[in-house]
C-alpha cells in the first residue's frame, strides 16, 4: 500500500484531492496517488498544447470535424467534449466502483456565453450525455444561478463555480435547496471556492491602487474567505461538498487540509510539488486570520470585505466582481487560442 502524501491525506482527513486540466498521462499518475475526481475549465484544450501527445490528438479531432461544422465555436466546442471524454473514461471505474460518489469529471461551456441562460443550459444538457460521471460545471452568476437550477430540476450532477464570495455561496446553495425541495431531485453537487484567483485580483487591486497592506496579509485573504465559507456551508446545513479550487500557491491546499472537503489543483507546480516534498500531513482547516487582520483587510481592500460579509454582494453583481472578470477573461484568453488554431487548421485545408 503506498503511503504518499495525497494517499496519507486521505486516510488521515475528510480531505480529497482532485486533478484540474491534467494531460491524459497527468490523468493517470493523479488517479495512482488517490485522486478521486477531475475538473476542467474553458481553456482546457489550450493547456493540452504544451503536451506534443495531447496536442497531436486535438489537431486531429479539429481535422476530423472541420468538414462537418462550419461554426468555428461549435467545432471549439465538440472538441473540448472529446478531449474531456477521454478523462472522463479514465474514471469511469472510480465512478462505477464508488457508486456514483466518486470519479466525476467536470465541463464548462463557451465563456463568451456565460450572460445567455438558454445557451448554458443547452450545453449542460448536451455535454450530460457525454458520460455518465460527466458533472456541469457552471458560473454563480444572475445566468448561471438560473441555468443549475435548471440542471437540478433534470438531477443533473453540478459544480458552482468562479465562487469568489460568501454571497454567492449562499444564493446558489439556497436556490439549489429551493428547487432540490420542489422537485424531490438531490443530484451532487459541489461549491467551488476559488481561492488563488481572488488573491491574484487582490494583487491586481494593490498594484493599481499603490496601496501598502502586509503580503502575509494578502498572501492568506482568499484562504480565510474559504475557511469562513466552509464553516458556513457546515453551520447553515447547506447542501453539497465544498471544493477548494484556483490554486495558485501550495498554501491553497494545505491549508484547506483537515475539513470535510475537496480541494483541485494542478498537476504541474502543485500536485507533483506536494508528493516530491511528502510532508507531514496537518490538520489546518480551523487555522485563519485573526479579527484584526481581517478588519484590516475590510478597511483597505473594500473587494476583500464585499467577499467576506455573508451579505457583500447582490446577485447581479456577482458577474462584475474584479475576482470573476479575472478569471473568465483567462478561460475566453484559452478558448481565443483554440478558435485560433481551429481557424489555422481549417486555412491549411
Amino acid at each position: 500500500m503506498k503511503s504518499t502524501y495525497f494517499h496519507r491525506v486521505h486516510q488521515q482527513t475528510k480531505t480529497r484531492f482532485w486533478i484540474n486540466n491534467p494531460t491524459m498521462e497527468q490523468a493517470k499518475r493523479a488517479i495512482e496517488e488517490g485522486a478521486i475526481g477531475c475538473t476542467t475549465n474553458p481553456s482546457y484544450v489550450s493547456k493540452l498544447f504544451e503536451s506534443e501527445e495531447d496536442m497531436r490528438v486535438v489537431r486531429r479531432m479539429i481535422d476530423l470535424l472541420l468538414p462537418y461544422e462550419k461554426d468555428d465555436s461549435v467545432l471549439a466546442s465538440k472538441v473540448q467534449q472529446m478531449m474531456v471524454g477521454r478523462l472522463a473514461d479514465l474514471f469511469l471505474p472510480l465512478y462505477r466502483s464508488s457508486g456514483g460518489t466518486e470519479g466525476f469529471v467536470t465541463i464548462q461551456g463557451d465563456p463568451f456565453a456565460e450572460t445567455d441562460t438558454s445557451r448554458i443550459i443547452k450545453e449542460g444538457l448536451e455535454n450530460h450525455e457525454i458520460a455518465e460521471n460527466i458533472c456541469i460545471k457552471i458560473p454563480v452568476t444572475k445566468w448561471g444561478i438560473e441555468a443549475i437550477s435548471t440542471m437540478v430540476e433534470h438531477n443533473i450532477p453540478t459544480m458552482a463555480t468562479e465562487v469568489m464570495s460568501l454571497s454567492q455561496a449562499i444564493s446558489i446553495c439556497e436556490a439549489y435547496q429551493e428547487v432540490s425541495k420542489r422537485s424531490g431531485n438531490t443530484p451532487p453537487f459541489y461549491v467551488t471556492h476559488i481561492t488563488g484567483i481572488l488573491d491574484d485580483h487582490f494583487k491586481r487591486v494593490i498594484k493599481e491602487q499603490q496601496l501598502s497592506i502586509d503580503e502575509e496579509l494578502v498572501r492568506y485573504a482568499g484562504l480565510s474567505i474559504a475557511k469562513k465559507e466552509y464553516e458556513m456551508m457546515k453551520d447553515r446545513k447547506y447542501p453539497g461538498i465544498m471544493i477548494g479550487g484556483g490554486a495558485r500557491k501550495l498554501e491553497d491546499f494545505t491549508e484547506l487540509v483537515g475539513g470535510d472537503l475537496s480541494i483541485t489543483i494542478n498537476w504541474k507546480g502543485t500536485a507533483e510539488v506536494l508528493i516530491e516534498q511528502d510532508k507531514e500531513v496537518v490538520d489546518r482547516i480551523g487555522n485563519t486570520l485573526n479579527e484584526q487582520q481581517i478588519q484590516t483587510l475590510c478597511e483597505q481592500l473594500p473587494d476583500y470585505q464585499r467577499a467576506f460579509e455573508t451579505d457583500g454582494m447582490s446577485v447581479d453583481e456577482y458577474y462584475d466582481y474584479g475576482g470573476v472578470e479575472l478569471f473568465r477573461t483567462s478561460f475566453q484568453k484559452g478558448w481565443n487560442a483554440l478558435l485560433a488554431l481551429i481557424a489555422e487548421r481549417r486555412g491549411a485545408k
